[in-house]
């Protein structure tokens, strides 16, 4: 029996991710493109999930979601350690003041679980924030610095890896990022270490250094709770 993974299977699930996460019909093509591999492949995956249902077409012929990703949505929520032990902590303990969010790293972009805005109802932080790639946000920041330089470089653009790269060094020597925008707000996130997911709070302008630093304490500890045994 071959020890290798299983392209196909490989392919298959990261087009119903990008799809998914495209938040809009999208044609074979241009799935394709964004996957970098052959328009027909990708015809061939969206037909066979659309058979068991995690894939329809519109009238135009583009592909979305179907009605069997809800089901599937369900069960991965529920089958998520991080789901089950986090999303309790955040709804109990976050501050409703500023933005608190938790994201996963998929593909040097960032998935949002969990983004709370001042004002926001817990059913509207969940999964309720686009995607955006890692090295603009701080949890993508924040994650990517478990990987080498090496390794990394090649995948970023000169200009964006001038942008991210510091802010590697400070998570790797401090075990957080603190991200100065140059619009005066302030973010920081923390990584949760097994879970392979990142903590942060932002929406804060133009806070003194003082509040800064209770910020870094109250990151520090509400990371610590959602990582705390149950």
């Amino acid at each position: 029996m071959s020890s290798q993974p299983n392209q196909s299977l490989i392919d298959g699930i990261r087009c119903l991710q990008y799809l998914v996460s495209s938040d809009r019909a999208i044609g074979c093509r241009e799935l394709a493109r964004l996957m970098n591999i052959n328009t027909t492949r990708v015809n061939r995956l969206l037909m066979t999930m659309a058979s068991i249902g995690l894939t329809m077409q519109d009238e135009q012929r583009r592909y979305l979601p179907g009605p069997g990703i809800h089901a599937l949505a369900a069960q991965a929520i529920r089958g998520s350690a991080l789901f089950s032990q986090a999303l309790p902590q955040l709804e109990r303990h976050a501050p409703k003041e500023i933005v608190v969010a938790l994201g996963v790293l998929w593909e040097d972009q960032v998935i949002y679980i969990y983004h709370a805005s001042p004002g926001s109802q817990p059913g509207q932080a969940l999964a309720g924030f686009h995607m955006l790639p890692a090295w603009q946000s701080v949890i993508g920041m924040s994650l990517l610095a478990s990987e080498s330089d090496d390794a990394l470089a090649p995948r970023f653009t000169p200009e964006q890896w001038t942008a991210l790269s510091p802010y590697l060094t400070q998570q790797r020597e401090q075990g957080y990022v603190l991200w100065r925008h140059d619009d005066g707000e302030i973010s920081m996130a923390k990584p949760l270490g097994m879970h392979n997911a990142s903590l942060a709070l932002a929406g804060m302008w133009h806070i003194s250094e003082t509040e800064i630093d209770a910020r870094l304490q109250q990151l520090h500890e509400l990371a610590a709770l959602l990582i705390k045994p149950v």
